[in-house]
């Protein structure tokens, strides 16, 4: 669905930190855990930490993907790789997430969309920007162009979380959660080799220099 620029509805930092919270995008572990560099793109210092960033193409509006919770970058690697082929496209972690460097979580919209525009500048990506944002990556996406008006063009929203999503959910029903603790049980026993052939299915068509990599990063955080 593409949104064109609107006031629309402003977010508060209360509504927006229950989210982060209930959304959060990586474990302790992982922010323990070290990987090597990303297979693609490069580091830029930003904010004191470093953050994975590839843009490929030339062309405006450079498109930027805000990936969902728990995704990264390169899981849009297909997309981006076509979107190259007619503008400038960009892909990234979060601090956080992926190959990007640790930092505390939650954090409010307002820091990780400063974030993402000092790292769009420091690598020189020129405005305006298209936004494609997935779960929670569009609740990023609405606020950096609330903030940021003069440089987005739009926005395509996939899946998008919204204000009322947490009052909006409906509450489990208890014989439910008793139906699933069987399959529950069963997918953490085996829940590596299940994720690595989701994965494996998923991943098909990236490269294996990027693919190994990143199945190895998603087995890791889980």
């Amino acid at each position: 669905m593409i949104i064109l620029m609107n006031s629309g509805k402003s977010f508060t930092n209360k509504v927006m930190g229950g989210i982060d919270t209930a959304m959060k995008e990586n474990t302790k572990k992982h922010q323990a855990d070290k990987l090597s560099g990303p297979p693609i793109g490069r580091y830029y210092d930003v904010e004191e930490r470093r953050l994975f960033l590839d843009c490929s193409g030339t062309g405006s509006p450079s498109v930027v993907f805000l990936p969902a919770a728990g995704m990264v970058g390169l899981d849009y690697l297909n997309i981006h790789n076509k979107i190259s082929q007619r503008t400038t496209s960009v892909i990234y972690d979060r601090a956080g997430t992926g190959w990007s460097e640790p930092i505390n979580l939650p954090r409010r919209a307002s820091e990780v969309t400063d974030e993402l525009r000092n790292l769009l500048h420091t690598a020189g990506v020129p405005a305006p920007y298209l936004f494609v944002g997935h779960s929670l990556g569009g609740i990023y996406a609405r606020r950096y162009a609330q903030r940021f008006p003069d440089e987005a063009a739009g926005m395509v929203l996939l899946e998008p979380a919204y204000e009322d999503l947490l009052t909006d959910m409906p509450k489990l029903k208890k014989r439910y959660v008793f139906q699933q603790v069987y399959p529950i049980l069963r997918t953490l026993l085996t829940y590596k080799r299940t994720f690595r052939n989701l994965f494996e299915q998923m991943l098909a068509e990236w490269p294996d220099s990027i693919r190994e990599p990143l199945i190895e990063y998603h087995l890791r955080k889980r």
